[in-house]
């Protein structure tokens, strides 16, 4: 029965994959092409997209201590049929970043050495290397460069070589990012420890005693902080070739929601939401295909199988935003400039900007370089070309990272306003609003304008208000938002509140036209809101998909005078 499907979620061990029976995709074709093709890589793509399931499979297949395993492990993929000459033949050392202490410089740098030290403590001891003395000569090393010189002094006299895997290279580096700029730089300088250990892994590599390495990360600029001390990589994250070996394809999604699916009258309205919340994820300009977040779209099936319903949260728990995080990210430099960009996001959307490929940390960390960050940690991703051919349109993947950019910018204005709603007091709004009634919702927006605009007057205008309704819209569970949908009646929706795919209960829906008259401009209220009247009964009238929501109710929203009116507009 379809319940019984075993879906990974939050798994990355192969081993354990395979031998208890939970699915699998198999993404072995691309150990061949890499096998083929390259030899030291890094390979970036954002959180939860199947990155330390990819090192995993890489382990297990060249790992010599796991060759009595390969037919289990691999008999029933592309590459078990199809192996190749490097199979089972290297130790792999692997190093994992993640979960390091990064609250102080010494504390990060305390983590990054015992990382290192339980890594090559398990790799001797499952390989029976060395003697004693010699593991401990390694092990009471207290500086990371010199604990990883001492290993690899010890193993050049080995004969089988090394395959390095790093996952998160980038984990802990990017939280003293946020954290702090100048401590980063000072990480990954010249003298600095960060960069230090990695001079050794170039030298290794050229000598050969490493043969290979694979690293994954999430952004290239602790890489490209390093520069001349590991400038032996080469980027595949752009790879036209290598664009769908982590992720999933809408090809793989439709396979995964067969296994889980019994009406199979329903499967492509399930295939259009999951795209539209998990998918999006592009990377090189010229392909034709984009990734789902693999994670997102394991947890929806393995809640969808139970019962055959979408999971109560369209958004894992296991991604609700931090908003310590958020800011800190925000923060990286220029925390006024890198908020209007994105303002400019939620407003428009998508941004224009030249696509980075290498920072550098001698120039100003501008705005390119902020929306270049946003996109190598998934909050953006490439659309297109521009027109011109010289610069990149950045959009929001998918309606996940959606909502937590907004429910972020209604922290931020909370913030600016200096006070906070309870949660609670949202909620309940909300829940008046899917019932019919609208007006607690508009009271408890307008509360938050009349403070807005009377601190910032000279900048309010039409964007505040649009962009405050949704960003509590998105609070809640109740409604996902639109903005600026073009129409089949010639026009751009303001706001349409909609019924999330996860609610199976009949309850309102919204369209708003929102406008913001200036108290110079009071006078012209009466024609301002015939227009916007105007403008909502043409799409009452002919717009396909206002048409087919009969639950819809329409808003003209008018803030005039630090107080907003509005009306309902019939069809």
């Amino acid at each position: 029965m379809k319940q019984f499907v075993k879906f990974p979620c939050g798994l990355s061990n192969l081993e354990k994959i395979i031998k208890e029976g939970y699915v699998f995709i198999d993404k072995t074709p691309y150990l061949k092409l890499l096998e083929e093709n390259e030899s030291n890589v890094s390979y970036l793509r954002p959180r939860r997209i199947g990155k330390s399931l990819f090192i995993s499979m890489l382990e297990y297949y060249y790992d010599t201590k796991h060759k009595n395993k390969f037919e289990t492990l691999f008999g029933n993929t592309y590459i078990g049929q199809n192996p190749t000459p490097l199979a089972n033949s290297f130790r792999v050392l692997k190093f994992d970043f993640s979960g390091i202490d990064t609250r102080t410089q010494a504390s990060a740098e305390r983590g990054f050495l015992k990382k290192i030290a339980v890594s090559l403590e398990s790799f001797m001891r499952d390989n029976t290397l060395f003697d004693a003395e010699a593991r401990k000569k390694i092990l009471i090393e207290d500086v990371p460069a010199q604990m990883m010189n001492a290993f690899l002094g010890e193993y050049s006299a080995e004969a089988i070589p090394i395959y390095l895997l790093i996952d998160e290279y980038d984990h802990f580096t990017n939280e003293i990012l946020w954290r702090d700029l100048a401590s980063f730089k000072t990480s990954v300088s010249q003298d600095g420890y960060v960069r230090k250990f990695y001079e050794n892994i170039k030298t290794a590599t050229q000598q050969g005693t490493i043969n290979r390495f694979f690293i994954t990360g999430v952004s290239p600029l602790t890489l490209d902080s390093l520069t001349s001390g590991f400038n032996i990589v080469k980027h595949l994250t752009h790879s036209l070739m290598f664009h769908d070996m982590m992720g999933f394809t809408e090809a793989e999604v439709g396979k995964l929601l067969d296994l889980a699916l019994e009406d199979t009258n329903r499967r492509q309205v399930i295939l259009n939401d999951i795209k539209m919340w998990y998918n999006g994820y592009k990377f090189n300009l010229d392909t034709q295909s984009t990734v789902y977040n693999a994670n997102m779209t394991l947890y929806f099936l393995d809640e969808f199988k139970k019962q055959q319903k979408y999971p109560y949260l369209m958004l894992d728990p296991n991604v609700m935003p931090d908003y310590g995080k958020l800011q800190a990210m925000f923060e990286v430099a220029n925390y006024e400039d890198n908020l209007e960009v994105l303002q400019h996001i939620l407003d428009k959307g998508e941004i224009e900007d030249e696509q980075i490929y290498q920072f550098d940390f001698n120039k100003r960390f501008d705005r390119t370089s902020f929306v270049n960050f946003l996109y190598y940690l998934g909050n953006l991703t490439i659309k297109e070309q521009n027109d011109l051919g010289n610069a990149v349109i950045f959009k929001i993947p998918n309606q996940v990272i959606k909502e937590l950019y907004w429910r972020y910018y209604a922290h931020i204005l909370e913030k600016r306003a200096d006070f906070e709603y309870q949660d609670d007091g949202i909620k309940e709004s909300l829940f008046a609003a899917a019932r019919g009634n609208i007006a607690p919702f508009l009271h408890l927006v307008e509360e938050t304008l009349q403070i807005l605009s009377n601190r910032d007057f000279q900048r309010f205008d039409e964007k505040y208000v649009k962009m405050l309704i949704i960003a509590y819209a998105s609070r809640g569970n109740m409604f996902y938002v639109v903005s600026e949908r073009e129409t089949t009646a010639r026009g751009y929706t303001d706001v349409e509140l909609h019924i999330r795919p996860n609610n199976t209960k009949t309850h309102a829906q919204y369209l708003f036209e929102i406008k913001y008259i200036k108290k110079e401009n009071e006078k012209n209220f009466d024609t301002v809101k015939a227009a916007a009247i105007k403008q909502l009964q043409h799409y009452l009238a002919t717009d396909t998909l206002i048409q087919s929501k009969r639950a819809l109710q329409a808003y003209v929203i008018i803030f005039v005078n630090d107080a907003l009116y509005w009306e309902r507009v019939e069809r």
